[in-house]
């Protein structure tokens, strides 16, 4: 293989590369912007502070007494109080009617337009059933009279 091809090869295996993680990293941002746009940032924050919190109590107590403490909410760590807050604050930010869990069925746009309605007439044939080139022939094609010998 010369050095041209062994390149065109290297090249193209890099774009490859390259489309696969912008798409990793795409679909990564893509899951960030849900879990903060569904206000799941802080469950995740949540569960991050239990198993810190799990961790810290294992290394000096047994692990069925550091799983009880950690879940019991006697002694919350401060992941545990910002994700408490956030979640309060998130609540209270919230529309009246959000908040109660109903109320707002439809937003209106203010250019929001009905749709068209058009009727038009049924075909009385099925599409493709007749000839594509037109109607056909019924009666048979006339043919000229002989032309004289003489």
């Amino acid at each position: 293989m010369t050095g041209s091809a062994k390149f065109a090869v290297a090249t193209k295996a890099g774009r490859q590369n390259l489309r696969s993680v912008r798409r990793r990293i795409s679909l990564g941002c893509l899951l960030f912007a849900w879990l903060c746009a569904n206000g799941a940032l802080w469950n995740v924050v949540q569960v991050v502070a239990w198993a810190k919190m799990y961790h810290d109590y294992a290394q000096i107590m047994p692990a069925a007494r550091a799983l009880q403490i950690t879940f019991d909410g006697s002694a919350p760590c401060d992941l545990c109080r910002l994700s408490q807050s956030a979640e309060e604050t998130a609540r209270q930010q919230l529309p009246r009617d959000a908040a109660l869990g109903g109320g707002m069925e439809k937003i209106l746009l203010v250019a929001e337009s009905l749709p068209v309605v058009v009727v038009t007439a049924p075909e009385f044939a099925w599409p493709g059933v007749g000839p594509d080139a037109g109607s056909t022939r019924s009666d048979k094609v006339p043919v000229p009279p002989p032309r004289g010998l003489g």
